[in-house]
């Protein structure tokens, strides 16, 4: 597919509220901007085509289908990828899935900005139900072997989102990369747009509990273990074990003492 560039630049100059606003382009060339990330109108019908009798098809017939035929919708994509059902794509073509992948159902990949915009999924990563990966004006890259548990968040707006090999995230947890500005108070929150701190590290080998979330700017090392329903707003050394809201390191997992 053909990237319509010109469109998602407008969409983040003008910000989404105005993009949805804006009376110069119809509902239809709209829909494909955010939702095809092109003008082509082959990519259009393809899309519809496969949404509407493949998205929802069951058993081994919809798993079978999926897998041969999801991958031309990608801007890369291996023949050994399993889709679920129910899943939302929205601009695929800025996505990259690597072998041995596993899409579970109602996962939802969304790539919103310009052409630097993409989401990258190393070889046997595994996203789990439910989950969503979001982009706009960024970068979300997994490793390989990694797991997204169920109901998980990774998002970033303007930032860029780094997963290492072996991350293991538990069900509910939010990474997130970028917030909304503030700074005036004449114009509604939602219109000023948004900053970044530096997106997200997490490293290699790293294991989250359930409902963590990870602020913006943080860097995770490599080896960590998060204790679940933590807050992580700062930087996590290598082989820690760190817990709490904001989360701290209670522990070293290479046994030198915390100081």
């Amino acid at each position: 597919m053909k990237m319509n560039s010109a469109n998602n630049k407008n969409e983040s100059a003008l910000g989404f509220h105005e993009f949805i606003d804006d009376k110069k382009s119809s509902a239809l060339k709209k829909y494909q901007s955010l939702v095809i990330g092109s003008k082509s109108i082959s990519a259009l019908i393809k899309y519809e085509l496969f949404t509407l009798f493949l998205m929802n098809m069951p058993g081994m017939l919809g798993l079978f289908l999926r897998q041969k035929l999801y991958k031309s919708l990608f801007k890369k994509c291996s023949n050994k990828v399993t889709f679920g059902t129910g899943i939302s794509l929205k601009q695929p073509n800025k996505v990259k899935i690597g072998k041995n992948c596993i899409i579970d159902d109602l996962v939802s990949i969304s790539v919103r900005g310009s052409d630097t915009s993409s989401i990258n999924l190393e070889d046997n990563v595994f996203v789990g139900r439910g989950s969503e990966l979001k982009v706009r004006e960024g970068v979300i890259n997994i490793d390989s072997f990694s797991s997204i548990g169920s109901n998980c968040r990774i998002s970033t707006a303007e930032g860029k989102i780094n997963i290492g090999k072996y991350v293991f995230l538990a069900a509910y947890c939010y990474i997130g990369g970028g917030n909304h500005k503030s700074d005036r108070t004449d114009i509604p929150i939602a219109k000023q747009g948004f900053e970044s701190k530096g997106g997200v590290t997490i490293g290699d080998d790293v294991w989250l509990g359930a409902n963590c979330i990870v602020a913006d700017g943080v860097t995770i090392g490599k080896g960590s273990i998060i204790g679940a329903c933590s807050l992580v707003n700062k930087d996590i050394p290598e082989y820690s074990i760190a817990f709490g809201i904001p989360a701290k390191v209670h522990k070293s997992r290479l046994n030198n003492p915390v100081e």
